[in-house]
């Protein structure tokens, strides 16, 4: 019985291992996970104050 633990420990080993340096080799790995982190970092440009909203929205003027 030992054996087969010793072996189900070193796969497991294996298999995190793997999912690590996988990880360090591709660089989509690093992009935001979700909406909100994807929103920080999106440039929305110039931004103008929504009287109606209470909120700062995007320019609707574009500077060409």
């Amino acid at each position: 019985m030992p054996p087969v633990m010793f072996l189900a420990l070193l796969g497991a080993i294996g298999v995190a291992g793997y999912r690590i340096f996988s990880r360090l080799g591709n660089p989509k790995s690093s992009r935001p996970h979700s909406a909100a982190d994807a929103a920080r970092t999106r440039d929305l440009g110039n931004l103008e104050w929504d009287e109606g909203a209470g909120v700062y929205r995007p320019s609707t003027k574009r500077d060409i």
